[in-house]
């Protein structure tokens, strides 16, 4: 007993001794950089802004606001610090904002390098393209909201849960720019009456420049030809009013893709590449504008909307040719299924599918109609 009352008090003596690793740091001297974004000036100079809480009770405000025009990122970031009462913590960056401005006239890329060789930086963070100026989504009234960056951060999430945008973070973005087989696809993102708005997706060159947008429902359709699958698709189409003989403004129905199987094919026949998507989907009905006897209708019903969405889905993919980008990564699959030819064409690839031809056919049954029927 005496042994072990021994041995307590001297571990007790040792713990007094010991003393902290550092100099304390204080919250409130802190400034966690919790949003993020670059765009050009009208002299295509860099231009930085950074969003961070603030922790003072005496401050008014509940998040900063800091900007400054550098070089690069690096030097920016010692500007931004001269401007602060505090210092930087690295690591908790959320969302890095992009202006389409500067993706319309260079490779974003170099700009970002940065984040990628510092071990502090945060890689994990949201991308997002601002279709307008960065300054307007910063400046942006939260006062009804909330933090800057903890809003875009759950919108950027909330809609990709939604599946009517897709979700690219800093390091998702930097794989899809180093790799042949896909093209990059970040969510586009816009101020509305000081409102932000999720508007869509932003589609990148291979070359990290700005091609083209889709819009939401062009977005659903990406993630579904991504077989992006694990939550409901959402989507609504207006079907032609002749087949049930509805009203023009009526002829709505909107569902849900609960589940998708996919049979991809390609094949080359003399350099020209042809890809066949077969795709079984299975939907249930969440809104339907018109009337319809779906004892007698629901084949009918199917196919218009089998119809719909393969004609929807062909115009995206045909909207990614003309711009010669593969958001999909059907390279990917071209890859995996003929490998000696995809040799080939890997360095040309977005060139060889801009030439490709795509066939999509859906097959589409309806498993629910809802609780009304």
């Amino acid at each position: 007993m005496k042994t072990r009352w021994g041995i307590l008090v001297t571990w007790a003596a040792l713990l007094c001794c010991l003393t902290g690793c550092g100099k304390e740091v204080y919250i409130e001297n802190q400034r966690f950089m919790v949003a993020e974004g670059i765009d050009f000036d009208e002299d295509k100079k860099l231009v930085i802004y950074t969003a961070s809480p603030v922790f003072s009770r005496e401050a008014k405000d509940r998040y900063k606001i800091t900007s400054t025009t550098a070089d690069t990122m690096r030097i920016g970031k010692k500007q931004l610090e001269s401007q602060i009462n505090g210092s930087f913590g690295p690591g908790k960056l959320q969302s890095m904002l992009i202006g389409k401005n500067l993706l319309q006239q260079t490779n974003v890329l170099p700009y970002l390098d940065v984040f990628f060789r510092d071990p502090k930086n945060e890689i994990n963070a949201n991308m997002i393209v601002v279709d307008g100026p960065v300054k307007e989504v910063m400046y942006a009234d939260m006062r009804d909201k909330g933090q800057l960056g903890s809003v875009i951060k759950l919108m950027i999430e909330s809609t990709y849960k939604g599946r009517i945008s897709v979700l690219t973070t800093l390091q998702k973005f930097h794989q899809q720019l180093m790799d042949n087989t896909i093209t990059p696809s970040i969510t586009e993102m816009r101020v509305e009456k000081d409102d932000l708005v999720i508007s869509g997706t932003t589609l990148l060159h291979k070359d990290g420049t700005y091609a083209t947008s889709l819009n939401i429902q062009e977005s659903s359709l990406l993630l579904l030809l991504q077989r992006n699958t694990n939550n409901p698709i959402p989507l609504t189409f207006h079907l032609p009013p002749e087949i049930f003989h509805s009203e023009e403004e009526m002829s709505y129905v909107s569902f849900n893709i609960n589940k998708v199987k996919v049979n991809f094919k390609s094949k080359f026949e003399e350099n020209h590449l042809t890809i066949d998507i077969r795709m079984k989907v299975q939907i249930d009905l969440m809104e339907r504008m018109f009337t319809v006897d779906m004892e007698k209708q629901s084949k009918q019903l199917e196919q218009a909307v089998e119809d719909e969405l393969k004609k929807e889905c062909q115009a995206v993919i045909k909207k990614a040719q003309k711009h010669e980008v593969d958001p999909f990564g059907f390279g990917i699959y071209v890859r995996a299924h003929d490998y000696k030819n995809w040799k080939k064409v890997e360095d040309n690839w977005v060139e060889t599918l801009s030439d490709a031809t795509v066939n999509v056919s859906p097959k589409v049954s309806i498993k629910s109609t809802g609780v009304s029927e």
